[in-house]
């Protein structure tokens, strides 16, 4: 992980020893988190039982950065918190659109049928 431009924003090169090509931005400024994780800790039902909100935002953060799409990639660009439009703080995560799937050869001569042969 390395410094951003801000306090509390950071650039992850890597997890848990995975280079992480995109290089996605992570927003944790001490301020929103600390808001959020209250905001978080005193809604009722927010968190599963026996989790805090740090707990959660752990666990967000792990989804985010380590789910791989159909192509074996990670799409994420940038996650964590920030001040959202109505002034209140919100969790976001931001992915590139991942590029073509790759399809089968048009020239396997492939069938779909809606319904099993009779």
């Amino acid at each position: 992980m390395e410094e951003g431009k801000k306090p509390g924003d950071y650039v992850v090169t890597a997890l848990a020893g995975a280079e992480l090509p995109l290089r996605p931005s992570l927003s944790l400024p001490t301020d929103l988190l600390t808001e959020y994780l209250d905001t978080v800790n005193r809604t009722p039902g927010a968190t599963p039982p026996g989790c805090d909100a740090l707990s959660l935002v752990e666990v967000h953060l792990e989804e985010e950065l380590s789910t791989a799409d159909s192509d074996g990639r990670n799409h994420t660009t940038a996650v964590g918190v920030r001040r959202g439009r109505n002034g209140e703080v919100e969790w976001f995560a931001h992915q590139e659109v991942p590029g073509e799937v790759q399809r089968a050869d048009p020239g396997q001569n492939l069938e779909w049928r809606a319904e099993p042969p009779r």
